[in-house]
């Protein structure tokens, strides 16, 4: 579970997503848990870093993080203390490692860190509660695009991509599927009108053929390829582009535009005709290769006709039919290939329409198929309104000055002949003014130079035949005269254009045709919605089309909201370049809006899809009926307007439009003429005769309430049941039918929304596909009846739309508490009596000079052997710091009594002396002992089996006995030599707190002389009273005038001089800014102190003894829990991070801040392990519920993971086991102590058991051991602390983290499965090793059937790009069935469940990998970097890197148009990247692995595959994670993370940026923070899918100035500042420090004011220093 500092966050299962509907399943699943009332918890994720840097260093004490062993990167320190732009970038100190050396830390930087650490995680947790309680009310996700990149800037391959957008996998409408069936069986020519999705059905025909030739294939036949031609060159690259997105073969494209040498040769063709199997390629290669024989009819499966109409006299497409198509049977045994034809009409040209019908389809040996019936014409081509625009007869006009004198100069070249004939041709059609423009552009300064070059090489006529090569050198030395010219012309010519006056354009220098289409545009622009319009301007030649445009864009001639582009052929470029890239861009450019009126020729007419063109106007008018079909099919708004422009009283064109419109209605009347078997009529003709007629159909009561489902009932309760599930967020939810043929009938398949739980079913055969069709819904609603969608009525279980159902039963909170007992001390500990044996841990330092004092390693003594502990650190003053080893000694002692005895008295001297504290035991009492090490140095080298039989000899005996011995008090009479007064240890017995290191005797100093100046005040209150003489004498004593009276205190005492001991216990807190210790040197007497015979290097290291004990106890406890769940053998570190929260929220209602209580010193927190339980608990679940629900469908799947992996869940099972008492939640206290009895009760326990009389049970009562304190403060009785439930809930998965890395070298998953089973406690996990998931795994049917040629051949593509062999094909083609897909062609599911399982596993891997990449990131970061690797935008981009789009099977409307312009976007970012990189000096290889992240984001269906190959490659390899899902993690995921910095940073102008300079530049405020935290997906497919969102708050002074939802954490921080900005902007200073509380200003002015203060300290130093200079300087 993702990590949520404070334990706020935490978002489960439960809490991913949103249900649109509350279903009996569900309730029936939750009603295994307690139901609370609290709202799911966000996982947080990132924050933006301004401009603090923090240490990396997870010992030292430098700037804290959220706990010691958790610093946090600088990236993620974010309380802005500068302006300037605050981007995502690097960590300033990088990712160093761990240093063993431990430098000095200043107070006052680690103070500034721990406040920052608090703030940060006081901003998360106000969000996190801000975001549960606004859930609700936060609008749906906003759809963010990421800046798309310059069109200008991408190469053509990509922009052909992106231009053709034609929709070639629609909604499965059921006229498409009707003529696919068709086009299988016989040669078809579909006449649809634009827009009506023939290129779906010849991708899907395509597809089939590809799947029936590899079995031919399979069976020995010879290869065979699809053709697919096209008329125009242009059309090569479009059609290409669509095909190579939907199909997984390889696709070849050749066009005529070049020529190319290696097409002469019939090598060449038998290997392309081998290497793919569909050619892309205009109708005149094919028809070459068919003359030459570089390609035979029989060697082509399938050809593809493009805009067919063409198919005439001696047109390519006729030639290739008349001169090589076979006209003998195919039943003859021939193979001649299937034809389909597409075409918007079959006739191209003024003649008899049914006579030229019929000559196509003898001339193609097809027949015609189209849409006969009007319902289902009027849903594909929607009427246009269509309008005549007339216009006056052009009036003659006389040419221009301009254009008089230009032909005198260049009149008669023949360069400029087309010129002058279009410049005559059209002076009355245009009008004058836009000639003399022609004539500008024409000589602009740009074309001059080929004006030039052009004219240089042109022939006379009086050359022509001479057979000279004017190209040559030397030709141009025979006629210099001649060549030059011409040059000379061109040059006056271009010199005269350049000094003509040209005026603006006015109305009277326009023709009435010009005019009124100014016009028309003016009034469709200027109108209310004229910012939406789409137009485009039909002419007839390209000049025309260049010169309106620039028409419109003269200032004159503006009309408000046009924007003008030409789209014209690649031909004539003298008015600027026309090539095939310019082409795609102005196409780019139209479809964003950046040009919304194209002045376009005929290249426009034919495979221009503009959804968005709601205008057409021909200002030519067409030719013929099927240019008029085409152009008018270019407007595909629902209320697009068709202009004719047509001359007043010209009679021809008055005759054009009749017989156009006739024409038009002719083949209409032929269409419908056509035989019932020929016309395409979907699913809904005559539904109520066919019902009727039927007699097989079923029926259903409900025995309840006798509500009758029957076939026509169903289709309307069906209806009923769709139109309440969550809209889309586009179009309008229904259900999708498809009807097929089969052997016994016709079938149909239903498939309901993505956010229906139950998605498909299928219906009886029928005879009729009406009929059929019924069965489906029929069907479908059984299904939804036996789920309870519906009710007994037949009613849907809502009423209405309802919001998306909640997750909070399901969750828990982080903040509402509950008191729980808490242990303080291990079990073990109880364990007392005689000790028979003894084990040993070594306590050193590693860096004992940290101490400033010489020290001995301690012996710690128990009942049992140790655990092994991981080094902590321990903080000591002046900024020094030293890890602690407990080393256990495997060789155990058996210790005499004798040596017990003596054990136990050095261990409570030890407590006494040094800690105040006076015990009564013995050994039976003690439970453990300490002891010192033989050797003084902290270089411990442990015992030696062999040549030591226990570990006796690692203890310093000579110690121990001498201090067990030394039972009196030692006294001081004065007399002793100076050394007695050196290096010993004093306490004063009437003060706890005052303890002493002696220096050395000072007998230059008397008892009653004055305290030296500089020692440190005593704290007793004799010294504080005001009659008390200020000596050393009195300075040492601390006894109450009382007690001083009785008594004696000699006044000839020799004064020692000594050192203060400064007493810290919690030397695991690094914050030793707390502790503000001053000057140490002292001078006291010894009369009423104690002088300890412990030797000083002993004491030094028993003072760190509080927090290595509360370290040692700590541990055993969570070992303790973990033994409770059963993992005894997780690791102690692990086991005790696992178990350690370091803070708590509080639940105040009436708190304005979120208050938080930081527990320090407490090492690891379990956040870190949380996420990676998190992710394992996610994925063992996930695979358990695919193993053992194999007919449970996606929605159940998430439903039943998530009541299994919820936190209330964890929570509960928690509480069962009692998990909640060994959870470690507070810091260092005096429990460290060892644990006490109480005197009376244990003198009680003692006389029963000398008694020996059994008690009231029967029991014969027995002594009771343990220590008796004597002296010093007692420990409380009983320990309590508050608990969310929600951090109880992440104690679970924390231990299923710990259990999955104790076995983690082993690659062992067994200790975190069986750690599943216990706290996820469910029916479908049972599993307590992980080779019993795949053993209870039964392979389905329809995974080992036999696989057909297309399953084979493309598990063997896959294999060749992704490298994994599939021992089951069809489970790889499982993986690409999108649900759309009907399962009636290959049996075969679609990828949901498979997706649902490979989302879990790579989610692990990527978890896994950061965990063990980076182990001194904190959880937020972790997370947040996790996002970038599992999001959908990168997964998108590695789904089409391996080429997984072109495998995808769906029917999914508009599907295959977003995933072809992905690609071209995609690919053209990589291109780009691999292009900087050489740029660079790199090798192309060696390009910016996040090129992907600016682009825009992908569809979700990308993703989805890719995750489904995923589970499916880790299901045919019998479940092997580290054989499977890890190699292809580490091939192909990796290279893209190798530095994760890359996805710190954003663009440098980041709204953050702008929002951070208005707070510090405007506002004076520096107290800000972008937080991102994950959130449930709670709209459309979200119910099913539980997909996440990223939730992003922009926080000032830790108020939620802005949010924002999106995709990925990066967008929503973006959605978040562009809020916040909104609001700062319309916010005054005062007002902004009303609304936010905002102090800074009063900090800033305090910081102004002491940095004016340092400046002037500088300016007087600096005049002190030059007055010196200059007095020296004099004396010298």
């Amino acid at each position: 579970m993702a990590p949520a500092p404070l334990g706020s966050g935490g978002i489960d299962d439960a809490g991913t997503s949103d249900f649109s509907f509350a279903s009996s399943f569900v309730s029936d699943q939750l009603a295994q848990l307690a139901m609370a009332g609290a709202k799911p918890m966000p996982k947080p994720l990132s924050v933006v870093c301004p401009n603090i840097i923090e240490s990396e260093d997870a010992v030292t004490a430098k700037p804290l993080s959220t706990n010691a062993h958790h610093p946090l990167p600088a990236d993620l320190v974010s309380d802005g203390t500068a302006s300037g732009d605050v981007t995502d970038d690097d960590e300033a100190n990088g990712d160093g490692e761990e240093e063993e050396d431990l430098p000095a830390l200043e107070p006052a930087a680690a103070q500034v860190a721990f406040s920052l650490s608090q703030k940060k995680r006081a901003d998360y947790d106000a969000f996190d509660s801000w975001l549960s309680q606004n859930r609700d009310s936060i609008t749906k996700t906003t759809k963010t695009m990421a800046a798309a990149l310059c069109d200008e800037d991408k190469t053509a391959a990509a922009l052909v991509r992106e231009f053709e957008s034609a929709k070639i996998i629609e909604s499965p409408r059921d006229y498409q599927i009707e003529l696919f069936e068709k086009a299988k069986q016989k040669n078809i020519i579909a006449v649809l009108d634009t827009g009506s999705g023939k290129t779906l059905i010849a991708a899907l025909l395509l597809r089939h053929m590809i799947e029936r030739e590899l079995d031919d294939r399979e069976n020995g036949q010879p290869h065979r390829v699809s053709f697919f031609l096209v008329d125009k060159v242009a059309l090569v690259f479009q059609q290409h582009a669509v095909l190579e997105c939907n199909l997984s073969q390889p696709v070849a494209k050749f066009s005529g535009d070049k020529s190319d040498m290696r097409w002469s040769s019939k090598d060449f063709w038998d290997a392309t005709l081998q290497e793919h199997m569909v050619i892309v390629c205009t109708a005149d290669i094919l028809l070459k290769c068919l003359h030459h024989s570089y390609i035979c009819m029989d060697q082509i499966n399938l050809l593809i006709f493009d805009e067919a109409h063409h198919t005439k006299k001696n047109h390519s497409y006729a030639r290739i039919i008349k001169d090589f198509y076979p006209f003998r049977d195919i039943t003859e045994g021939g193979r001649r290939p299937k034809i389909f034809g597409m075409t918007a009409s079959p006739v191209d040209a003024r003649t008899n329409v049914t006579q030229a019908a019929q000559e196509l389809e003898a001339l193609l040996h097809s027949e015609i198929a189209t849409i006969a019936h009007n319902n289902l014409l009027h849903e594909i081509s929607k009427p246009k309104k269509e309008r005549i625009v007339h216009y006056h007869t052009a009036l003659v006009q006389h040419e221009s000055n301009l254009m008089r004198r230009l032909r005198q100069l260049v009149g008669n070249h023949k360069l400029f002949a087309r010129n002058f004939q279009y410049a005559d041709a059209n002076l009355s059609v245009l009008g004058p003014w836009i000639i003399d423009r022609f004539w500008q552009i024409l000589f602009r300064t740009e074309e001059l130079a080929k004006q030039e070059a052009k004219a240089e090489i042109e022939r006379q006529p009086d050359d022509e035949g001479a057979g000279r090569n004017p190209l040559k050198l030397d030709g141009l030395g025979d006629e210099p005269v001649q060549y030059n010219s011409n040059v000379v012309a061109v040059r006056d010519a271009s010199r005269f254009v350049e000094l003509y006056r040209f005026v603006p354009p006015t109305m009277a220098q326009l023709s009435n045709k010009v005019q009124r289409l100014h016009d028309a545009l003016f009034d469709v622009f200027t109108r209310f919605s004229g910012q939406k319009t789409r137009c485009i301007v039909f002419v007839e030649q390209r000049y025309t089309a260049t010169l309106l445009a620039d028409l419109f864009q003269q200032e004159q001639m503006k009309i408000p909201n046009l924007r003008t582009g030409v789209l014209v052929g690649g031909g004539s470029k003298d008015m600027g370049k026309n090539t095939f890239r310019t082409q795609l861009l102005t196409i780019s450019k139209f479809k964003r809006g950046q040009v919304n009126c194209l002045f376009a020729t005929s290249i426009a007419e034919e495979g221009l899809d503009i959804p968005d063109c709601n205008l057409v106007i021909r200002f030519d008018l067409y030719g013929t009926m099927i240019q008029y079909i085409q152009s008018r099919g270019r407007a595909r708004h629902q209320e697009s307007t068709y202009i004719h422009m047509a001359e007043l009283g010209n009679v021809d064109h008055r005759r054009l439009l009749a017989e156009n419109k006739a024409s038009e209605n002719k083949m209409r009347d032929f269409c419908n003429a056509l035989p019932e078997n020929r016309k395409l009529e979907g699913n809904d003709i005559d539904m109520d005769y066919f019902l009727r007629d039927e007699t097989d159909q079923q029926v259903y009561v409900v025995p309840s309430t006798q509500a009758k489902l029957t076939y026509r009932s169903s289709l309307v309760i069906l209806a009923q049941y769709v139109s309440t599930l969550p809209e889309p967020s586009e179009g309008v939810p229904k259900p999708e039918y498809s009807v097929f043929c089969t052997a016994d009938g016709f079938v149909c398949e239903v498939v309901l929304p993505s956010s229906s739980p139950i998605r498909q079913a299928t219906g009886r055969p029928h005879s009729r596909k009406q009929v059929a069709k019924c069965a489906a819904a029929f069907a479908m609603c059984l299904k939804l009846y036996e789920k309870k969608y519906i009710d007994k009525h037949l009613h849907p279980i809502f009423a209405s739309r309802l919001p998306a159902m909640r997750n909070a039963r399901l969750a828990v909170s982080s903040k509402k508490q509950a008191q729980y007992t808490m242990r303080v001390k291990p079990e073990t500990w109880s364990v007392l009596g005689m000790p028979t044996q003894l084990y040993a841990s070594i306590l050193s330092l590693t860096q004992p000079e940290s101490l400033d004092r010489p020290s001995r390693p301690l012996v710690f003594l128990s009942r049992h052997k140790m655990p092994l502990l991981p080094e902590f650190p321990l903080f000591f003053s002046k900024g020094r710091a030293s890890k602690v080893r407990c080393v256990p000694v495997d060789i155990p002692m058996q210790p005499t009594p004798n040596e017990l005895e003596a054990l136990a008295a050095y261990t409570l001297r030890a407590f006494y002396d040094v800690f105040s504290k006076e015990y009564e035991g013995t050994s039976k009492d003690m439970p453990y002992f300490i002891a010192p090490y033989s050797e003084p140095t902290h270089d411990v080298v442990l015992p030696d089996k062999s040549t030591c039989p226990d570990a006796r000899s690692i203890l310093d005996w000579t110690s121990i006995h001498h201090v067990a011995a030394q039972i009196e008090r030692i006294t001081c009479q004065g007399d002793e030599p100076d050394s007695f007064f050196e290096n010993k240890f004093v306490s004063d017995p009437f003060d706890g707190s005052r303890k002493f290191y002696l220096r050395q005797v000072r007998r230059d100093m008397s008892a009653l002389d004055p305290v030296p100046e500089g020692a440190p005040a005593p704290k007793h209150r004799a010294w504080n009273r005001p009659d008390t003489v200020r000596n050393i004498l009195n300075y040492s004593v601390s006894l109450w005038s009382k007690s001083r009276v009785n008594t004696p205190i000699r006044q000839d005492q020799v004064v020692v001089e000594a050192d203060i001991v400064y007493q810290r216990r919690n030397l695991l807190d690094e914050r030793v800014f707390l502790d503000d210790f001053g000057p140490s040197r002292c001078f006291i007497v010894l009369d009423t102190l104690r002088i300890s015979p412990i030797p000083v290097d002993s004491i030094a290291m028993i003072f760190n003894l509080p927090p290595i004990i509360h370290r040692i106890e700590s541990t055993l406890i969570a070992l303790e829990a973990a033994a409770v769940i059963g993992l005894p053998s997780i690791y102690p570190g692990l086991a005790l991070e696992a178990c350690t929260k370091d803070c708590d929220v509080s639940d105040d209602a009436g708190a304005t801040e979120t208050a938080i209580n930081f527990q320090a010193g407490m090492g690891r927190n379990y956040e870190r392990l949380e996420l990676l339980g998190d992710s394992f608990l996610k994925m063992a679940s996930t695979i358990a519920l695919y193993t053992l629900a194999p007919d449970k469908n996606e929605f159940e799947y998430h439903v039943e993971r998530m009541c299994m992996i919820c936190n209330k869940n964890l929570f509960n099972n928690a509480l069962e086991i009692g998990l909640e008492e060994y959870i470690r939640s507070k810091e260092f206290d005096r429990a460290w102590y060892p644990p006490v009895v109480d005197e009376t009760v244990k003198l009680a326990a003692e006389a029963a058991a000398k008694t020996g009389t059994p008690d009231e049970n029967g029991k014969t009562p027995t002594a009771l051991h343990g220590l008796i304190l004597k002296k010093g403060r007692k420990q409380q009785e009983g320990s309590y602390h508050a608990l969310s439930d929600k951090s109880i809930a992440d104690v679970c998965e924390a231990m299923i983290g710990a259990a999955y890395l104790t076995t983690y070298e082993e690659r062992d998953f067994d200790l975190a499965v069986q750690a599943v089973s216990v706290v996820a406690k469910s029916k479908f996990h049972p599993m307590r090793t992980y080779k019993e998931y795949f053993a209870a795994y039964v392979l389905p049917e329809w995974q080992i059937a036999p696989a057909t040629a297309a399953q084979v051949h493309m598990a063997k593509a896959v294999a060749r790009d992704v490298g994994y062999t599939f021992t089951y094909p069809r489970l790889l083609r499982c993986a690409v069935m999108h649900p759309s897909y009907p399962r009636v062609y290959e049996q075969l599911p679609s990828y949901q469940r498979l997706e649902f399982l490979g989302d879990a596993l790579f989610d692990m891997a990527a978890v896994d990998y950061l965990f063990h990449k980076y182990p001194d990131k904190d959880p937020q970061w972790l997370t947040e970097h996790k996002m970038a690797m599992v999001s959908n935008q990168f997964l998108g981009t590695l789904s089409v890197t391996l080429g997984f789009h072109k495998h995808l099977l769906s029917f999914t409307g508009d599907l295959q148009k977003q995933i072809m312009e992905y690609v071209a976007k995609i690919e053209d970012a990589r291109t780009r990247a691999e292009a900087e990189a050489v740029a660079a000096g790199k090798p192309s290889a060696a390009f910016a692995r996040d090129y992907w992240v600016h682009v825009t984001r992908p569809m979700k269906v990308l993703a989805d595959v890719l995750e489904a190959y995923i589970g499916a490659i880790f299901v045919d390899s019998g479940y092997d994670y580290y054989g499977t899902v890890l190699p292809f993690f580490h091939r192909h995921v990796l290279p893209y993370f190798e530095d994760m910095t890359l996805y710190d940073t954003f663009a440098n102008k980041h709204p953050v940026t702008f929002a951070v300079n208005v707070l510090t530049q405007r506002f004076g405020c520096r107290d800000w923070r972008a937080v991102v935290q994950e959130t449930p997906d709670n709209e459309g497919d979200g119910c099913v899918t539980f997909a996440t969102k990223a939730a992003a708050g922009f926080l000032v002074h830790g108020r939620v100035l802005g949010h924002g939802i999106a995709e990925s954490g990066r967008y929503a921080k973006i959605a978040a500042a562009k809020q916040a900005l909104a609001k700062l902007d319309s916010l005054g200073v005062e007002a902004f420090r009303a609304l936010t509380g905002c102090d800074c200003h009063v900090e800033a002015e305090a910081e102004t004011v002491a940095e004016v203060m340092a400046q002037e300290a500088e300016v007087v130093d600096g005049d002190r220093a030059a007055a010196a200079a200059a007095a020296a300087s004099t004396a010298v």
